[in-house]
């Protein structure tokens, strides 16, 4: 599975953002892509709908992943950013549209480093957490060690 990060630029500018401990994490399984309104990235663009899902919100207009489903995908499109930044993403990248969707229901946030303004709102690496324990992936205690560390940090 690889994970690829649709960043908005703000949080590239954040010491709280947990998407750069999935990258150190997974390496080259993890691609950064900084989110640009009007250009969007060509090696997302050029992603399979077939073989891609997006985690977000589920979608009347797209179809949605149950849990089995997602475990069969091989890349997974997270949106890195606040909720409000990541609403902006999706509303203005139609692309990712093509893709079908994969809602995370019933994990509450550990998160603390932030302010989360949704109740069942996951930080983006608690989000890539639960994506490689669905599919058993090696690297997923270290994840979860690493967001652990560093959620407690000052």
């Amino acid at each position: 599975m690889n994970i690829w990060l649709l960043t908005h630029s703000e949080e590239t500018k954040k010491s709280s953002g947990t998407g750069k401990l999935i990258k150190d994490t997974l390496h080259n399984q993890c691609h950064v892509i900084e989110w640009a309104r009007k250009q969007p990235n060509p090696e997302l663009l050029a992603l399979d709908p077939s073989n891609t899902a997006i985690v977000y919100l589920a979608n009347p207009d797209s179809p949605t992943l149950g849990n089995k489903q997602i475990t069969d995908m091989q890349n997974i499109i997270i949106l890195d950013g606040t909720w409000q930044q990541a609403r902006k993403m999706y509303n203005h990248s139609a692309y990712l549209k093509n893709y079908p969707h994969y809602e995370i229901l019933g994990e509450k946030s550990i998160y603390s480093k932030r302010r989360n303004q949704k109740a069942a709102g996951l930080c983006t690496a608690e989000v890539a957490i639960h994506l490689l324990e669905k599919v058993k992936h090696p690297k997923s205690a270290t994840l979860r060690d690493r967001f652990y560390a560093f959620n407690q940090s000052q």
